[in-house]
């Protein structure tokens, strides 16, 4: 299907060989005879994972599929590699990956490479090599070090002998143009691992530093190969690095690589995570249901502290009919007592959206595993703070109103029932006595009769404050919730329009022209984790707008799963399960 949807054109292959290396002019990638050249390239992945082979060869010859990529329009392949490929080359590629294939079995991996490689370039076809992750296996998640050079399984040294290895048995095939030094660099929280751009000359850690090292030891060998550069933040932010570019020895060979799929930032996965979270969508959305279960303990922690609020209030209300005191209160104290609570209400709403929103927002830029983007993420972070200290107020004027005026303005009209005793015991003391000490008893009763009706009034119009105030809120809270939604259903139409995609792709990748942005891997499935047409067009017409290079991932119809030691469908994949 997607094949047969616009891509942007390419400038076909390069049938001459003597056109090439390519060289970097601005924001494009020129021949030797300063003709523009276009890569349309594709994924082909495979040599990265367990079974050390490109994928399909089970299915369809070699050559078929290179044939096949070419039909297709693509004058270019990003080759991903693992370095256990380059170490372990002793390795026999199983039987299970080269059914079609029977003249490669009992084959090592590396063997199986340089095959893979001939046939593709014999076929003019450029070809740019990756390397893709340490260990040979599935790639990316935030906790894997595979998106850091220097990890437990190889050290930074090791990486660069690949690196060199590769450069130097291909130096003399033109048609190999480069290598793409490290797959989606990102930082490893949970192992405090942080990744700085030109802040140390610290080889394991700080990305320019171990770029300017294995630029130079490529052109020890290799001076005709681009240095494709990722960017960080699972190459994705270049802002850090275009304004401070690595030295390396390489005149016009740098080339930036980005990376962008349809579920990969917040912005393009917010209506999906919106809707889930009032249930309007059901799926395996497993980012907003954590945000989703953090909103939800928000909400009881708002519920316990308003119901607390509330008892208070019904007991001050009520406290007095148990023990027959009247509580009288003036009606400006009510007054201010409802507005107060009516405010802290108000606020408690108020900061939850904040919270909700800012947190669905922060999740997306937790999961781009990268501490440069910390503008955005503090943003978030005020976001929620600002939340916090709204409630909070509304908590203290609220309460503070309603308090501080009770205690100025009520009083208290009435005995208890020991006064009430004590006053009995000494009527009837009295009426023994004189006439007009009868009298005035009788005068008091009248006076407490009087009071009581008082009291009976002042706690009806109490009730009916109370009433009032219950309303009120109920309503403003249903009025907030759905301005709320309003905001939500907005922004939401908001990240599905070209002009987010285009401000926030091109403000992340710095498209000014100083350098080629190559973006190495894009694509949209059928997993339903966001995208669908409306994101593929509009990722077609931003690569046109800026007559970007281009690797789409991948052409694979299936991918290997080690678990279950079989194939899987790949929902990503240009070709289908029987390639």
């Amino acid at each position: 299907v997607l094949l047969s949807q616009p891509w942007p054109v390419s400038a076909g292959l390069v049938e001459e060989e003597r056109k090439l290396p390519l060289l970097t002019s601005g924001q494009r990638l020129v021949d030797q005879q300063g003709n523009h050249v276009k890569l349309a390239c594709v994924n082909w992945y495979g040599a990265h994972m367990e079974l050390f082979s490109v994928h399909g060869l089970h299915k369809r010859g070699l050559y078929e599929i290179v044939d096949d990529i070419v039909e297709a329009g693509f004058n270019c392949v990003r080759m991903p590699y693992s370095l256990d490929l380059t170490f372990k080359s002793n390795f026999v590629v199983p039987d299970v990956a080269l059914t079609a294939n029977p003249e490669l079995k009992g084959k090592t991996g590396l063997e199986i490479f340089h095959l893979t490689m001939k046939a593709m370039t014999d076929k003019n076809l450029m070809v740019f090599l990756n390397n893709h992750n340490s260990v040979a296996a599935w790639c990316c998640n935030a906790d894997s070090e595979d998106g850091i050079w220097s990890n437990d399984a190889y050290s930074a040294e090791d990486w660069i002998v690949s690196l060199v290895y590769l450069a130097d048995y291909y130096k003399d095939n033109k048609y190999v143009i480069g290598m793409d030094l490290r797959n989606e660099i990102h930082d490893v929280k949970k192992k405090g691992r942080f990744i700085t751009w030109g802040e140390s000359n610290d080889i394991d850690n700080d990305w320019k530093y171990a770029t300017e090292v294995a630029s130079r030891r490529i052109y020890e060998v290799n001076p005709d190969w681009l240095i494709i550069v990722s960017g960080l933040c699972f190459s994705f932010d270049l802002r850090s690095m275009v304004d401070n570019l690595p030295s390396i020895p390489q005149d016009r060979k740098l080339v930036w690589t980005v990376h962008y799929y349809s579920f990969s930032r917040w912005w393009t996965r917010y209506g999906d995570r919106l809707s889930e979270s009032f249930g309007w969508d059901v799926g395996n959305k497993e980012a907003w249901r954590r945000v989703s279960k953090k909103s939800k303990e928000w909400m009881v922690i708002v519920g316990v502290a308003f119901g607390a609020v509330v008892g208070i209030v019904g007991a001050k209300m009520f406290m007095g009919f148990g023990k027959r005191v009247a509580l009288v209160p003036r009606k400006n104290s009510v007054m201010w007592s409802g507005w107060g609570l009516t405010f802290f209400l108000w606020c408690v709403v108020a900061a939850v959206g904040l919270q909700v929103g800012a947190k669905s927002i922060r999740e997306g830029y937790d999961n781009a595993g990268c501490a440069i983007m910390a503008v955005e993420a503090d943003a978030m972070d005020a976001g929620r703070m600002g939340g916090s200290v709204l409630g909070a107020i509304g908590f203290v004027v609220g309460v503070g109103c309603f308090f501080a005026r009770d205690l100025g303005e009520w009083k208290i009209r009435g005995k208890s029932f020991e006064k009430d005793k004590e006053k009995g015991i000494e009527m009837k003391e009295l009426e023994a006595g004189e006439d007009n000490d009868r009298e005035r008893l009788s005068s008091a009763e009248n006076s407490d009769v009087e009071a009581a009706a008082a009291v009976e009034k002042t706690t009806g119009d109490l009730c009916d404050l109370a009433v009032y105030f219950f309303v009120l809120n109920l309503v403003v809270t249903l009025v907030i919730s759905f301005i709320c939604l309003l905001i939500a259903s907005s922004l939401a139409d908001k990240t599905s329009t070209y002009s987010m995609l285009h401000d926030e792709l091109k403000s992340k990748w710095v498209i000014d022209g100083t350098a080629p942005v190559l973006v190495g891997e894009f694509g949209s499935g059928t997993d339903g984790l966001g995208g669908g047409e409306d994101w593929w067009n509009q990722m077609m017409r931003f690569l046109k707008q800026y007559d970007l290079d281009y690797a789409y991932w991948p052409w694979n119809g299936e991918k290997w799963d080690n678990s279950t030691y079989e194939y899987q469908n790949e929902g990503y994949g240009l070709v289908t399960v029987d390639w």
